[in-house]
């Protein structure tokens, strides 16, 4: 889902100004040397080499790794080597004058090698050249890695249906889609919405290689060569993006560029006819056999130039394919060819995901190398009763994967304008993640919704409330069952630790919009003179002295149960419950808004 009338960015090219091509007398391409960043690097960080090379004025396309491919074979004390490819880079230095995002190059292009190391200790590398006229040298070098406080790259654990570190240490994605920045100071718009995540612990965003921002291949670099302005934006954007702990989701395609009628890209799509690509229809994209070849050469450059990021969590191959003009026959086993493809090149074996606006196909969601099931939610009255309903469940159990909502929130502007206050965006937070999301539901309209009305501050309770929290076993839904019918809940976890949310059902945007229409009534009436009426009161009503029963915890046994309050994230009391029979009924605290609690099993020999 986008919005139309986008200003494109302004878009740096930079090319390779050869245009020989290979000849017997062309001299051979050369590794004259590596020059490794530094000699010792911590753990989980970046291991970067640059080529030295001799012979490059023959290459004609520095992209093509038919023509020439740098290779590395990384090897550490213990464990398999490990081989990563190359890519090629123009450096850019960044300059901000007049409130504007200054890029210049700076010096010529290279080429250069990441590598993140898994473990510490001494590791070598062997770097060699592959091309039709290369010099068969390999050049050699060792590097030290030492300790360091570093988690790892983000890892799906299929037992538990949660995603955790390397070290172990649980992930809990909360955050929000930061699709693309605006077409005026890109850069440091994106700087300021990292800052305002990170003040508010979220750890999550979902952005794309849209078209008019960080797309690599554009209309005017053409079909197989990649803007290396953006390409540094990237690179920018994810070093920035792990200073702050912000995880991705990286979006490579979006259903406009494959469409004439749904938010329509196709206009300014490479792989277009009209523009100088191999289709002649959005369709044409799955089936050709140059385009999917060309789609592949740039899943190679992606990975080789940023798959060695631990903020980098999870790829999205295409958002929305439902709302494209590929056709669902052809549609999947693309899908099957390109995640497999990926999954072969990423030596760090992210998560790999695919979004539908509508419902996720079987077959696409069954296919074994699409690991998490993504959905995209718009215009529900009641997000925390979809959440909290069958829904999520009902996904789980299709297709035996783990849930996302990539996508949240209302279309229509009116509710968006009205809601300033980010009750349904609170609610699709809480409820999600309650309802058995993996993560929390990633809000959409984080320029115009978001961040205008400063709803990061609905992020810290969450993170609040879950840092810390590990989840061991399957988790499972608990049933409960509530003594007020104005109440709605829903809960996970295991017989040892499980988490609880209420929610208040007369504090909702209806309400809210009468509350606000009173409000405007008694304003008009106080104008014109006229006596106020009775303080207006919101919610319609508190509710106090309910009572819920959980199942699905122990049969016998004591549980604290911590009570938090879900908009300020602080803890409001603690109480002990005793199960009788497999049933643990729990005294709710007065609820206003919405109430969460956390239910931890209490051993037999613990005094306190």
């Amino acid at each position: 889902m986008r919005t139309t009338g986008i200003v494109l960015w302004t878009i740096g090219l930079t090319l390779l100004s050869a245009d020989g091509v290979w000849s017997a007398g062309s001299p051979p391409l050369r590794l004259k040397a590596v020059h490794p960043a530094r000699p010792v690097i911590k753990l989980f960080e970046r291991c970067e080499l640059t080529m030295e090379l001799e012979g490059t004025a023959s290459i004609v396309n520095p992209y093509d790794p038919e023509e020439v491919t740098i290779e590395a074979t990384f090897q550490s004390s213990r464990g398999r080597p490990v081989v990563v490819t190359g890519f090629y880079q123009q450096p850019f230095t960044q300059e901000r004058q007049n409130g504007q995002d200054l890029l210049k190059a700076d010096g010529d292009p290279v080429w250069k090698v990441r590598f993140t190391p898994h473990a510490p200790g001494f590791w070598s590398y062997a770097v060699r050249v592959i091309a039709r006229q290369a010099d068969p040298t390999i050049v050699r070098g060792t590097f030290e890695v030492v300790s360091s406080a570093h988690r790892g790259f983000v890892k799906l654990d299929r037992a538990t249906g949660m995603l955790s570190f390397e070290n172990g240490q649980p992930f809990i994605p909360i955050g929000e889609n930061l699709a693309w920045p605006p077409s005026t100071r890109p850069m440091q718009t994106y700087e300021q919405w990292f800052r305002e995540l990170s003040q508010q612990r979220a750890n999550y965003i979902r952005v794309w290689l849209a078209p008019w921002s960080l797309r690599l291949e554009t209309k005017d670099t053409g079909v197989g060569r990649y803007d290396q302005l953006r390409a540094w934006q990237l690179d920018h954007l994810l070093e920035e993006s792990e200073k702050k702990g912000l995880y991705w989701q990286l979006c490579l395609l979006d259903h406009g560029s494959f469409s004439r009628t749904q938010d329509p890209e196709w206009h300014n799509n490479p792989y277009n006819e009209q523009l100088g690509g191999m289709c002649q229809v959005p369709n044409d994209f799955v089936t050709d056999a140059r385009a999917q070849a060309a789609f592949r050469q740039l899943l190679r450059y992606l990975v080789s130039r940023w798959g060695y990021s631990p903020t980098l969590a999870s790829w999205e191959l295409f958002n929305e394919g439902d709302l494209s003009e590929i056709r669902p026959e052809a549609f999947t086993p693309w899908v099957a060819r390109m995640s497999q493809f990926l999954r072969e090149l990423d030596v760090n074996r992210r998560p790999i995901t695919v979004s539908f606006h509508r419902s996720m196909p079987e077959a696409v969601g069954k296919l074994p190398t699409i690991d998490t099931i993504q959905v995209h939610v718009y215009d529900q009255r009641d997000f925390a009763g979809l959440f909290c309903g069958s829904m999520i469940q009902d996904l789980q159990r299709t297709f035996q994967k783990p849930v996302m909502i990539g996508e949240f929130g209302w279309i229509n502007d009116f509710v968006r304008q009205v809601d300033r206050e980010g009750i349904h965006f609170h609610d699709g937070l809480w409820a999600s993640l309650m309802g058995g999301a993996t993560g929390s539901a990633l809000g959409w309209y984080w320029d115009t919704y978001v961040h205008p009305n400063q709803l990061y501050r609905h992020f810290h309770p969450l993170a609040m409330f879950w840092r810390g929290e590990r989840i061991t076993g399957p988790r499972q839904r608990l049933e409960l069952s509530l003594s007020d019918p104005d109440m709605v809940a829903c809960g996970v976890g295991t017989p040892q630790r499980a988490y609880v949310w209420m929610k208040n059902r007369t504090h909702n945007f209806d309400q809210y919009l009468a509350y606000r229409c009173e409000q405007a009534k008694q304003r008009l009436q106080e104008a014109r003179g006229q006596s106020a009426q009775q303080p207006l009161h919101y919610p319609p009503r508190v509710i106090q002295g309910a009572k819920a029963t959980v199942e699905g915890l122990a049969f016998v046994g004591r549980y604290r149960v911590e009570w938090w309050d879900p908009y300020r994230g602080q803890v409001l009391k603690t109480q002990i419950n005793r199960v009788h029979w497999g049933t643990l009924t729990l005294e709710v605290p007065e609820v206003t808004f919405d109430v969460a609690g956390k239910l931890t099993r209490v051993n037999w020999w613990d005094a306190n």
